[in-house]
């Protein structure tokens, strides 16, 4: 026993289905085919939407396709957006030496990375210059800034 009345959620989603696959059955989802093909063999409805379908198909497939169109590729591509260029020197060697688009953003990044390094050398920790002095460093800064050699200096083998 079958009834003959489609229920609307069931039509909706059907329709749905037609419009976005087609009528073919092999176009359609895998988890939809059984439900739609049940539907299709219980309601008369249903074999009507998918005979609407089906027409439909069969006119865009008979339809011929739209050829390329230069025209059209030539329009497009007037319409897209031109680089600009400066006529002037200074611009034109500017752009041969940094071919891309702006150089403020490689130039704020070398700046910051001077300013940076500046930074990092003039606040360094203080155990850099708070060192001991070893017995060679002391005799090569007597021997080579002093005017006289003076008294105080270690004598013996250094080691």
């Amino acid at each position: 026993m079958t009834s003959t009345s489609l229920s609307s959620q069931d039509k909706t989603k059907l329709t749905f289905l037609f419009d976005c696959y087609g009528a073919h059955p092999h176009r359609w989802p895998e988890d939809r085919r059984e439900w739609a093909s049940n539907l299709i063999k219980q309601y008369p409805e249903a074999r009507v939407l998918r005979d609407q379908a089906l027409e439909l198909d069969n006119f865009l497939d008979k339809a011929p396709a739209e050829p390329n169109s230069s025209h059209l590729m030539h329009e497009i591509l007037a319409q897209a957006p031109q680089k600009k260029y400066h006529q002037d020197l200074k611009t034109n060697l500017l752009y041969q030496l940094w071919p891309f688009e702006s150089i403020w953003r490689p130039l704020s990044a070398l700046t910051t990375a001077g300013l940076f390094g500046i930074l990092l050398g003039t606040s360094s920790p203080s155990f850099l210059y708070n060192q001991d002095v070893t017995e060679i460093e002391s005799a090569y800064l007597e021997f080579s800034l002093g005017d006289s050699f003076s008294n105080n200096f270690p004598e013996g083998e250094i080691d």
